[in-house]
């Protein structure tokens, strides 16, 4: 076999190594992608659907350690109540994340953005920024390393029924 006539031979070889990835083989058929025409969206299974009518299941958030604690439930939910606890429990939430001792100074801001009333439960959303700088103090004998955590800005749903708190992050 020539060079020459060696090429039409590599061309096609080539071909074939390239096309290989678009034909079903040994290894099974290729994943189904679904795919959306200009006049619909396909949702990511992390997206909140906030226009959902059906109530959570019942549970409640894990609460982390700290010097807060949980703020107590609203007897009766409203929209001001629900509003002020999930803004109060978000601010908490945060500020016992942020907390690393007893030399700790917390900086932190949480903003309610809407509380929507569902068919016998509420959805507020809520939003907190901040930071929190510790140490660099005696312990004893010991001096306490110095730390630094941000918090920037996320955004929490939080869906409250009687019996049940949910808190969901919207990049979650």
């Amino acid at each position: 076999m020539t060079a020459k006539s060696s090429v039409p031979l590599i061309a096609v070889f080539a071909l074939a190594v390239l096309a290989a990835g678009c034909v079903q083989g040994p290894a099974g058929s290729p994943t189904a992608t679904p795919t959306a025409t200009p006049s619909e969206t396909v949702e990511s299974p992390t997206e909140i659907a906030t226009d959902v009518q059906t109530p959570p299941p019942n549970r409640t958030v894990e609460f982390p350690g700290g010097p807060k604690e949980r703020p107590e439930r609203p007897e009766t939910l409203t929209e001001d109540s629900v509003g002020a606890f999930a803004k109060t429990h978000e601010y908490r939430y945060v500020y016992n994340r942020l907390w690393y001792s007893e030399h700790t100074e917390v900086t932190l801001d949480c903003t309610l953005e809407g509380v929507t009333e569902r068919d016998g439960w509420y959805e507020a959303t809520v939003s907190c920024t901040g930071y929190s700088n510790t140490g660099g103090e005696t312990n004893g004998t010991e001096t306490v390393a110095p730390h630094h955590a941000d918090w920037f800005t996320q955004t929490y749903v939080y869906s409250v029924k009687e019996h049940s708190l949910i808190r969901v992050g919207t990049n979650e």
